[in-house]
């Protein structure tokens, strides 16, 4: 095993920059000298093969439930004042097991079905379309802020039915509580972060106060309103739920979705002639989105807690020990993919993990796939070529979500080809139907 692995442990090995630029490189020697790694650092096992992954993501012994939203390295000051955002955030679907995880999922089952999402394609297409078209006039753009955030923050305010006027602060609050929870506890950034966290919650809290008496009044068909819509056995939810899970967790969503839209462009400028192909063969589209998923998830890494001690993966782990499952490892494991550092736009069979499996799968899947579908089509129409801009690209911290924070493409029009893109679109129509 790597000398940097054994000394500092994993967590910390992967954020060594030439493990930030490609955390493959440390599965890859994780997999090959231990499948199921045990970090004395850490106290936790580190799988990586793709069928312990897949196990522990199905095991209903472990649990997501022992992972409080800690604040306890900040003044005491603040931590009062953060006390009703980790309030909230313990409300959320991905931290609760068993019959309160089900309740808690079933209005979002209502609200993320593709179905909901046909809905918007015109209206995300038409945007896709206007983005493209300013950045084809201005010759260059950054993927992130100019392309993969603004349709993240349409779908955002559709599915949240937010007036138009209001979207831009909305949004605004809840990137400044997501920059919060995405940094380490200390420091004086991490401080002044958080007291932004603090105000923008109370602005938050008190604007979805109004939408949910308003959605209780008169059900809507948003987010909000097919919460309420509960069966008659079935209890609504209480207003810190709905934060949690209809506004913070979507907003989460919204973020992955466009990470990965970002991720999948990269890979495809990294990978000139598999984007030749996909503009030559515009209906792979269904399979193109899967391996895009696959090759570069911006989700790298889920936990489980421990609580009992257990037999897996033919060891004996815990009690209270931590399962950390490497999706991204999982996702390059030659039992399971063959040649898996090949990008494939055509590969199949392709059971990737990028969304976790089982009850605790990510709710979020058929927007990720949506976002990124509409994505792409339109520059597939289009016929808009992108072109790395030079340098180096900065990837964030792949235990903080593996993404590039900036990504400047010069942009370039050939044409305007329609001819066999309509059998893409309906292509995907049929698989996201499904």
């Amino acid at each position: 095993m790597d000398r940097d692995v054994l000394r500092e442990g994993v967590f910390f090995a992967l954020q060594e920059p030439k493990y930030i630029a490609d955390p493959y490189l440390l599965y890859h020697k994780l997999r090959s000298g231990a499948p199921l790694y045990w970090d004395p650092v850490s106290s936790a096992w580190f799988a990586t093969r793709y069928a312990d992954v897949r196990a522990g993501l199905l095991d209903p012994r472990l649990t997501t439930k022992n992972f409080p939203f800690d604040v306890t390295q900040l003044p005491s000051d603040l931590q009062q004042e953060l006390a009703p955002l980790a309030q909230v955030m313990s409300k959320e679907v991905l931290h609760n097991d068993a019959s309160e995880h089900d309740r808690l999922r079933r209005p979002l089952n209502r609200a993320f079905n593709p179905a909901a999402f046909e809905r918007l394609r015109p209206e995300m297409a038409e945007l896709a379309d206007e983005l493209l078209g300013e950045a084809e006039q201005h010759r260059s753009m950054d993927v992130v802020t100019d392309y993969c955030e603004p349709l993240g923050n349409h779908i955002f305010g559709a599915i949240l039915a937010l007036p138009n006027g209001d979207r831009a602060q909305f949004i605004k609050w809840c990137d400044a509580i997501r920059d919060f929870t995405m940094m380490r506890r200390m420091g004086h950034a991490t401080i002044l972060k958080a007291r932004s966290a603090a105000k923008s919650f109370e602005a938050i809290r008190a604007y979805v106060r109004k939408m949910i008496d308003a959605r209780r009044e008169s059900p809507a068909d948003d987010v909000i309103g097919r919460s309420f819509a509960v069966d008659a056995n079935e209890a609504a939810p209480t207003n810190e739920e709905v934060l949690a899970n209809c506004v913070f967790f979507l907003h989460s969503g919204v973020r992955n979705m466009a990470a990965a839209i970002t991720n999948a462009l990269l890979v495809l400028l990294k990978h000139p002639e598999q984007f030749s192909c996909l503009r030559e063969h515009p209906e792979s589209i269904i399979f193109a989105v899967e391996e895009l998923l696959r090759y570069d998830t911006p989700l790298q890494v889920v936990s489980r807690g421990v609580p009992e001690e257990i037999e897996f993966a033919d060891h004996r782990i815990g009690p209270k020990h931590l399962l950390v499952l490497l999706l991204g490892a999982a996702n390059r494991d030659p039992n399971e993919f063959p040649d898996p550092n090949r990008l494939d736009l055509m590969r199949r069979p392709n059971r990737h993990l990028s969304f976790g499996l089982g009850p605790h799968g990510c709710v979020g899947a058929a927007l990720a796939r949506f976002g990124l579908a509409v994505a792409l089509q339109a520059i597939l129409r289009r016929q808009t070529r992108l072109r790395l801009s030079r340098g180096k690209q900065r990837w964030n911290l792949p235990l903080l979500g593996r993404t590039v924070p900036v990504l400047k493409v010069f942009v370039d029009r050939r044409g305007h080809r329609q001819g066999r893109f309509g059998d893409a679109v309906a292509a995907h129509l049929a698989f996201s139907s499904q």
